[in-house]
């Protein structure tokens, strides 16, 4: 999986409704637009756009079936979400960081230049 696709994914899980919206959808198999708003206690709007974060993202297939949309989870973009993350990419190594309190942070500058005036 590459990088970009995998950030997408990542943000979009970040979010504890879609997270819990891709389980719900999951665990059914496949559920309407209407059926996922009788689930959770938020306005048609904002489930919309939930559900086209998680679309956007790859991780449901919307199909149409007459005047519904029908969501179902791409199980193979999840497996790879899943299989990167424990994949055996050799971590980079961090950069050589100057010792505590050698340059100070500007937080710091910003504290010593009013405490000076």
């Amino acid at each position: 999986m590459k990088d970009a696709q995998f950030v997408k994914i990542a943000k979009a899980l970040a979010d504890p409704t879609r997270h819990r919206m891709l389980r719900e959808v999951r665990a059914a198999g496949e559920m309407t637009c209407k059926q996922v708003c009788e689930r959770f206690p938020l306005s048609q709007p904002t489930i919309s756009h939930h559900i086209c974060t998680l679309a956007d993202a790859g991780l449901f297939k919307v199909r149409k079936r007459g005047q519904f949309h029908v969501l179902s989870v791409d199980q193979e973009i999840v497996d790879g979400f899943i299989a990167s993350l424990g994949s055996d990419v050799p971590a980079e190594e961090p950069a050589e960081t100057p010792a505590a309190g050698a340059v100070p942070t500007a937080r710091r500058q910003a504290r010593r230049t009013r405490t000076r005036a």
